[in-house]
C-alpha cells in the first residue's frame, strides 16, 4: 500500500480493492463517477464512487454501485458501501 496523492490514486486503490474482493476474471467493468478529498474531524479520507459489472455464472452479470472511503496515508479502503 502507498500514499494516495490525488483522485487518480484513489481510483487505483478502489480498483485494487474491487479486484481483491471479486477476482480479476469476474470483474468485467468499473466506472468511476466521482472522487473527492474530505477533511474530517478524526481523519481525512479520499471518497470514491462508481459502478461495476461482475460476471455471474456462465452468461449472467450483476451491476452494483459502490462508494469507498480510502485512507490517504496507506491507500487502504477503510469504509465502503456496495
Amino acid at each position: 500500500m502507498s500514499r494516495v496523492e490525488d483522485a487518480g490514486g484513489a481510483q487505483a486503490a478502489a480498483r485494487r480493492h474491487l479486484v481483491s474482493q471479486f477476482g480479476a476474471n469476474k470483474l468485467k467493468q468499473v466506472s468511476f463517477s466521482r472522487a473527492w478529498y474530505t477533511v474530517g474531524a478524526q481523519r481525512d479520507v479520499w471518497e470514491v464512487e462508481g459502478d461495476l459489472v461482475v460476471k455471474k455464472g456462465w452468461f449472467g452479470k450483476e451491476e452494483l454501485h459502490f462508494r469507498f472511503q480510502i485512507d490517504p496515508e496507506t491507500g487502504r479502503v477503510i469504509a465502503y458501501e456496495t
